[in-house]
């Protein structure tokens, strides 16, 4: 998706603009140790300190030293140190925001990674203070020593820009223990936040491995508070890849939260029950539109400022009630730590409140038929204070959103809350669309036609060729409607199926075999290839199933099913050659 003129950039930069850089040094911090609780699975990871040399506009101008350019612009720089932190989130309060501003956020003056925001952005994206009519704009957690440099047009005048930082958040706590320090100056995490016995790493099992590409790390300020909770990236009807992601109403509630938000990707272990670090984790820093609460169930849709990094997942989701009894899986940070993953069975429904001051948990002691949330009991893992607002999967779908629960280690035979989709969606209806579920992006129909010349099948991820066919061969062909779910784009974990067509009897062939695409360009030169068909899970796991094969020898066709009956069939038919597994694909629902 392509960045808006408005929209946050995240860029290389080699060094700052401002030849002088103006310190802020920040004394030890004296407040208590103890953060608020973990209630509700919310998970605080910074404290609110106020900063009396920079509470009004007039100080800050006395602070910024500001300097030409060779282009004529201006600017300065500003360093804030704080040797007991391990980041600091600046909290700027505008009074007066030129859209021609230009903001650069580096983790150190020799670092060679800024982020980079308009005052266009900005402004597009704070809320104004109903009263003062001021905007805040807390920046990202770059580390503990993050240097602001601003530049403004030479046209434009220092005073057309009027800002001050009454307060900062200082993350006292590291957002999981495997990190001390962020960005182009961390050192790669070695650790997990400690052995854990009562969490199971996403990696140790087959189930869910595509969906923990859609599911992310949310941080946020709240007060000057900043907090940890996480979300989902989900899917939508128009397969837009408009980046929407739920999460809990109590981590995020709200315009002004949203503009707070920042997300880690792909935060989960190299392999299973590696201490590293997955390498191709990253970060955004461009925060999110509220668009949507649904209190009764404790969700929220958001729409992220910035497109997911490649590789991401957008995740399918139901919104049909969910049956007592129903095998279910959670993926979440419990504790900012690697994502884990819960499994248990849901049980009964009940009507549940969050106080939005402690995040605190009340629901009703009886079983709600229509309550507003499942209860899940679990057989494996558990949550902790971080996991709000993490998915609950059935089937590789997102039904409901983490509100709290039982917190201990071991959690087995815990219980959580978790907010039901199917009464939150018509909240959401005019961004999600209003159909019952829909897949994620990897899961897309497959087509098939019979074809009657040659008694095989034609099968075509493409709706522009399945009607290319409806229309112009419908003598030749019967539409049996979809055959199963796969993707139309490379992905990890994904294998191309390739098409071949044989004019001579009028059949497809298709595989993911280098040896038999070889076999085919050496022995049947005159067999059309059609190219990449769709991409297929590589192995088995979460709603994925096998596709027999079977060569007819007269009139020389292939025949397709993921049918038990029919692969037994095949073998018993001494007419038919049984190749054996084609392929694998998501069972059509």
């Amino acid at each position: 998706m392509p960045a808006s003129p408005g929209t946050a950039l995240t860029k290389q930069a080699t060094a700052l603009s401002a030849p002088a850089v103006v310190p802020v040094v920040l004394p030890p911090w004296q407040g208590s140790k103890a953060l608020a609780p973990d209630e509700g699975g919310v998970r605080q990871t910074g404290v609110a300190r106020a900063l009396d040399a920079m509470d009004s506009d007039d100080k800050v101008t006395h602070l910024l030293q500001w300097k030409a350019l060779p282009s004529g612009q201006k600017v300065a720089a500003l360093q804030w140190v704080a040797a007991d932190a391990y980041g600091l989130r600046l909290g700027l309060e505008f009074s007066a925001l030129p859209a021609m501003a230009v903001f650069r956020l580096y983790a150190s003056p020799e670092a060679a990674v800024s982020y980079e925001v308009t005052g266009a952005a900005l402004l597009e994206r704070l809320v104004a203070d109903a009263q003062t009519g001021k905007r805040t704009w807390w920046t990202p957690d770059v580390g503990p020593a993050p240097v602001l440099e601003i530049l403004l047009p030479a046209a434009l005048p220092t005073s057309s820009l009027q800002w001050a930082m009454p307060q900062l958040s200082q993350i006292v706590v590291p957002p999981s223990a495997s990190e001390v320090l962020k960005l182009s100056d961390a050192a790669v995490p070695t650790e997990k936040r400690r052995p854990n016995a009562c969490q199971g790493d996403v990696n140790c099992q087959d189930a869910l491995l595509d969906q923990r590409d859609a599911v992310i790390r949310i941080f946020y300020v709240n007060q000057g508070r900043t907090f940890q909770c996480t979300g989902t990236l989900v899917n939508n009807p128009r397969q837009d890849l408009t980046p929407y992601v739920l999460t809990a109403a109590h981590c995020v509630g709200d315009q002004a939260a949203a503009s707070t938000v920042q997300t880690s990707w792909f935060y989960y272990s190299q392999s299973c029950n590696s201490n590293q670090l997955f390498a191709g984790h990253t970060e955004r820093f461009s925060a999110a539109r509220w668009l949507a609460s649904s209190s009764a169930n404790d969700m929220t849709l958001l729409q992220l400022n910035e497109a997911p990094p490649a590789g991401a997942l957008f995740a399918g989701w139901d919104a049909t009630a969910l049956p007592a009894g129903t095998a279910v899986a959670g993926l979440h940070h419990p504790h900012g730590d690697l994502m884990m993953l819960a499994a248990g069975t849901s049980e009964d429904d009940t009507a549940c409140t969050v106080n939005d001051a402690s995040s605190r948990l009340d629901c009703s002691a009886q079983t709600l038929s229509n309550g507003g949330f499942y209860h899940v009991r679990w057989s494996q893992g558990g949550i902790e204070g971080g996991s709000s607002g993490s998915a609950l999967f059935v089937g590789g779908r997102l039904t409901a959103t983490l509100t709290g629960g039982d917190i201990w280690c071991a959690a087995k035979d815990g219980r959580a809350v978790y907010g039901r989709l199917d009464q939150a969606f018509a909240s959401f209806a005019a961004w999600l669309g209003a159909g019952a579920a829909v897949n994620s992006d990897l899961q897309l129909p497959v087509y098939r036609f019979q074809v009657l010349r040659s008694g095989g099948a034609f099968y075509t991820v493409s709706v522009q060729e399945r009607d290319w066919v409806i229309a112009v061969l419908s003598d030749d062909v019967v539409f049996d409607g979809i055959a199963f779910y796969a993707a139309d784009h490379a992905h990890d974990r994904l294998v191309p199926v390739h098409r071949y067509f044989n004019p001579e009897v009028g059949a497809h062939f298709y595989t993911t075999s280098d040896a038999e695409r070889q076999f085919v360009q050496t022995y049947h030169p005159r067999w059309n290839y059609d190219g990449i068909a769709w991409w297929s899970p590589a192995q088995p796991g979460d709603g994925v199933v096998p596709v027999y094969r079977a060569y007819q020898y007269v009139p020389g066709v292939h025949h397709y099913s993921m049918q038990i009956q029919a692969r037994d069939a095949w073998l018993a038919n001494a007419g038919l050659l049984y190749d054996g597994l084609a392929y694998y694909v998501w069972d059509a629902p």
